[in-house]
């Protein structure tokens, strides 16, 4: 018996009919968001959300209508979700999102294209590969400039590293994709800061080098890679008979925001023969700027670069990518597959499966497109500009509120500080406070055995004077908190 008709119902379509009831689809669930309330997040504790979310049966046996679903989902997981766009919601590097990438997201689940093969999305791969040589050319990279859209900074950082692997076994004549390490394998090491991602001890791990392999670098007291630590790092392995294949520079720190000295280990990773990649998943959008571009000197020499728009680009997440300087390295990578990747496509078809370590993926690059054409250059660089200064004026207001100190000057959207006399403890109680009250989603780190707390600025909408109630709301809590 055939039910698919009843069937059909269940699934998107574009002809009109199919258009209409996504449309009110589309409506019910704009209007789900309603029940978002007008903090940074909601005050239901740990237990209260478990319960709430247990109460949503998952598959019923027949299914129940979308919009009772829609309001279920509006009342019990919007409304209780953490708020982005909310100037009290400092803690990560989260961003409020454009309005073009949301609805943009509609259509590029609507129409579901996969991004493997060319088959799957001709005009989908051509938008991709033209935003990877826009943002190729912007980096300062020649016409084989090139690059792939990934799930993350992590992701782009560990198809780096893959790359940084297979050039230094190419260069020894072995195809590591192929045969494996080679006996040389044992002697190559990666340099990067000892404030660098943890992904790149990740990636060294993951491509069978192991963490140990990652030598990291000293830092000068800004938290920026230590040129001179750098040279010793190299010296002694080179006395000790060990190759550094790759060096990582990193543009934008996690905690501190700070942008190491990228055109010194250019220079290095040249004279040594090393892959020279950045991890720019911060402060990539700075190339933007005219005032704040000149940070990233020596981008342009990187082998790599890992970009992610899901950051001070504005976008939902996931939207990553990892830029490389020529489009041939990606032949390191390539393995020919029957159904997908065979080698005999007609001329222009580019199968991207061969460039990346996903088979399926997203067509990201979509949003990332109709957002940049329009809201344009000149204003997205204003925008980062804005929350660069958010930053600095932060800093200027912890500077001058007793109890309050900074652990750094800000040099991008973090502040990092503390509260000399008080305790780590003392600190996690007031950030964890602030947290399961909905008061405040506020970051905590620590920094070289400091503890600290941490603002990171994402909306450049926020004034001076909500992040003065910022550093007052911390004082009085931690001064509560404290008898």
């Amino acid at each position: 018996m055939s039910n698919d008709a009843t069937w059909q119902r269940f699934f998107t379509s574009t002809d009109l009919a199919g258009l209409e009831e996504l449309k009110t689809a589309a409506l019910q669930t704009i209007d789900s968001l309603s029940s978002i309330g007008d903090a940074p997040r909601s005050s239901l504790l740990p237990a209260e959300l478990h319960a709430a979310v247990r109460d949503l049966e998952v598959c019923p046996e027949e299914g129940i209508s979308l919009a009772q679903v829609l309001d279920e989902f509006g009342s019990v997981v919007w409304a209780n979700g953490v708020v982005p766009g909310d100037p009290r919601c400092v803690a990560h590097l989260h961003p409020p999102t454009l309005l073009p990438s949301v609805v943009t997201e509609l259509a590029i689940a609507a129409t579901n294209q996969s991004m493997d093969s060319w088959d799957q999305a001709p005009v989908a791969t051509e938008v991709e590969l033209h935003l990877m040589s826009w943002l190729a050319s912007t980096l300062g990279f020649g016409a084989n400039g090139t690059g792939i859209m990934t799930s993350g900074g992590t992701a782009s950082n560990v198809l780096g590293m893959t790359l940084a692997r297979a050039a230094a076994a190419n260069r020894l004549g072995v195809d590591v994709g192929k045969s494996g390490l080679p006996p040389e394998a044992r002697t190559w090491r990666i340099l990067c800061s000892n404030q660098a991602h943890f992904s790149i001890q990740r990636a060294a791990a993951q491509l069978g080098l192991g963490r140990e392999a990652v030598v990291t670098v000293a830092t000068t007291p800004s938290g920026a890679m230590d040129l001179d630590a750098l040279d010793q790092a190299l010296e002694k392995l080179i006395r000790e008979g060990l190759e550094p294949i790759a060096m990582v520079g990193t543009a934008g720190t996690t905690d501190l925001g700070v942008i190491d000295p990228l055109l010194g280990i250019a220079e290095c990773a040249e004279r040594h023969g090393s892959w020279f990649h950045i991890d720019a998943a911060v402060a990539g959008s700075f190339i933007l700027s005219n005032t704040l571009a000149s940070r990233l000197a020596g981008i342009e020499r990187a082998d790599s670069v890992t970009i992610d728009f899901h950051k001070l680009w504005w976008q939902p997440f996931n939207a990553s990518a990892l830029v490389v300087s020529s489009e041939d390295v990606f032949d390191l990578l390539r393995v020919r597959s029957a159904y997908l990747d065979r080698g005999d496509e007609l001329e222009g078809m580019v199968n991207l499966v061969g460039r990346s370590l996903d088979t399926s993926r997203r067509f990201d690059a979509a949003k990332v497109m109709t957002s940049l054409r329009t809201v344009g250059k000149s204003n997205l660089a204003a925008m980062v500009e804005r929350c660069v200064a958010l930053a600095s004026y932060a800093g200027e207001c912890i500077e001058r509120t007793n109890g309050l100190e900074l652990v750094a000057t800000p040099t991008s959207v973090m502040c990092v500080f503390d509260a000399p006399g008080h305790s780590a403890d003392d600190l996690r109680r007031v950030q964890q406070h602030l947290l399961a009250s909905g008061e405040m989603v506020l970051g905590r780190t620590e920094i070289h055995g400091r503890a600290a707390l941490k603002f990171t600025f994402m909306n450049p909408s926020t004034s001076e004077a909500q992040i003065d109630g910022l550093v007052e709301k911390i004082l009085k809590t931690l001064l509560v908190l404290s008898d």
